[in-house]
């Protein structure tokens, strides 16, 4: 793990955030025709896309931090390309950033494995539906609608945060565009 940002870490940092500003915007719109079909489960299944910034650059770049800066970031290039949720993806993008982050912090930064990017699904998952339980207003559903809400969040993260971002690392080291990365 390296401790500090080099530039060409800023520079992934910065491309992340474009690819995945302009994959929010499109989610934004998948989001609003799904909303009709299967109300409040669509932000739940759509949900592990909307995260995948902040993993990925932090299993790219390997620098504490680097979950948060990269959804930050990611976030901020939705809402600059017009994203429907506007400036309140900002927010959304800390917390998801920070829940990411936690999951590496939990292992110091020292491994990169599956359990570590479970962990960090599980706290993305965590952290993130705890927020939104309030601000989506799920606190007032049934217990069982909650349990369902949050199994289908945990594993829509689980695929795209954990499994995606595997499969992006290891198609990235084959083409041997990391060479840095071990």
């Amino acid at each position: 793990m390296k401790k500090k940002f080099r530039l060409q870490d800023i520079i992934l940092l910065a491309i992340i955030a474009i690819v995945f500003g302009a994959i929010f915007v499109g989610t934004d719109y998948l989001y609003n025709f799904l909303a009709v079909a299967i109300g409040p489960f669509s932000n739940e299944a759509l949900f592990g896309l909307w995260i995948m910034a902040g993993p990925l650059s932090i299993y790219l770049v390997r620098v504490p931090g680097a979950a948060i800066i990269g959804e930050v970031l990611g976030a901020a290039a939705e809402v600059i390309f017009g994203g429907t949720f506007g400036a309140s993806a900002l927010l959304s993008g800390i917390v998801q950033g920070i829940g990411s982050e936690l999951g590496f912090t939990l292992w110091g930064y020292k491994n990169w494995s599956w359990p570590v990017l479970t962990t960090s699904a599980v706290t993305t998952t965590v952290v993130s539906f705890g927020y939104e339980l309030f601000r989506l207003g799920y606190v007032h559903y049934h217990l069982p609608m909650i349990l369902a809400l949050f199994s289908v969040r945990l594993v829509s993260v689980f695929f795209f945060g954990a499994v995606c971002v595997r499969a992006i690392f290891k198609m990235l080291s084959r083409s041997q565009v990391l060479k840095q990365v071990q």
